[in-house]
């Protein structure tokens, strides 16, 4: 059995049968060791954007698209306390 959820990683399809999943999730998925790398999630053509406490809840009937990107640097410290989820539409 290769898992119930579908996840694309940079056009790489990867299964789990985790029903939610972080970004540090999909780095392990994707086989990305580095934490120089952020992790969007992508739906309907628009990317969010997920923080160290964000989780994704998977749905078994729907693939689910993340996207890696380097890490680039900014001129603050964000800091975000709240941990929030993402539920996929079917």
């Amino acid at each position: 059995m290769i898992g119930h959820h579908i996840i694309d990683i940079d056009g790489c399809l990867r299964a789990t049968n985790h029903s939610s999943v972080s970004a540090e999730d999909i780095l392990a998925l994707g086989g990305l060791a580095t934490r120089n790398l952020e992790v969007w999630l992508e739906i309907y053509g628009e990317s969010w954007l997920l923080g160290p406490l964000d989780r994704v809840e998977l749905d078994a009937d729907t693939v689910a698209f993340f996207r890696t990107r380097a890490v680039t640097p900014v001129g603050f410290a964000f800091n975000r306390a709240e941990r929030a989820t993402i539920a996929l539409a079917a």
